[in-house]
């Protein structure tokens, strides 16, 4: 059976791993990557990778974002030995969140893409989650690797908190009638800061991919609201 996300291995990402043999080559990620990253490949300017290890995944993404400064976080000082003019490694411990404002700040762009292949640790994924991706851009994706039984989590507890999502990414204003939905371009101050700005998540084997937006203003055939249509919220 061919499943309707499948992606062709014959793309430039496939060819990119099998020219550097990053880790997560092995664990399939390249076909998600491919499926989201395709068609804003050009358009990263500002890409984090947490994990560095070896120099094979920060090649990887420094050829497939040409016009991207790649940044990478490990704990081991000796990959500072892999910066180039559009690479810089920043070394410290992710689950120090002191050292990912600093990071941030350091780097003083919106990351478009952030990919957490860290300590795989739970707590430090969802930390280092809280902490950097409201700093992303506009429309950034945020992606966490190596989750569940791959990494001993058994209990799934980093995908079980990564599901809560789906409730601010469905988010209704109490009261709002559904027939007025073309209408519904922006959210009041009672929806919070992940209602407005989480549209969507995917969930494959082991990889979740985080998308950031304007959400519901992201719809372009929304139209302006009635000024006389009143929204009961009570």
């Amino acid at each position: 059976m061919i499943y309707p996300f499948a992606v062709s291995r014959n793309n430039p990402l496939e060819e990119l791993g099998e020219k550097y043999l990053p880790s997560k080559r092995k664990h399939n990620y390249l076909t998600y990557y491919w499926l989201h990253f395709r068609d804003i490949r050009f358009e990263v300017k500002h890409f984090l990778e947490i994990g560095v290890q070896t120099d094979r995944s920060i090649r990887m993404w420094e050829e497939f974002f040409p016009n991207a400064m790649i940044y990478g976080i490990d704990i081991d000082p000796k990959c500072k030995s892999f910066e180039n003019e559009r690479c810089k490694i920043f070394i410290g411990d992710q689950s120090n969140h002191n050292f990912l404002l600093q990071v941030s700040s350091e780097i003083s762009h919106p990351l478009d893409i952030v990919i957490d292949d860290g300590s795989h640790k739970s707590s430090h994924q969802l930390s280092t989650f809280n902490c950097l991706f409201p700093r992303m851009s506009e429309h950034g994706i945020y992606v966490v690797e190596d989750t569940g039984g791959c990494v001993a989590d058994y209990n799934l507890h980093t995908v079980n908190s990564l599901k809560d999502l789906v409730d601010n990414i469905m988010y209704w204003p109490k009261g709002f009638n559904p027939a007025y939905w073309e209408h519904l371009h922006s959210f009041s101050d009672e929806a919070s800061w992940a209602d407005k700005n989480i549209v969507g998540i995917a969930f494959y084997r082991w990889i979740v991919f985080i998308m950031r937006g304007n959400n519901p203003g992201d719809n372009p055939y929304l139209s302006p609201m009635p000024s006389d249509l009143i929204v009961n919220e009570s």
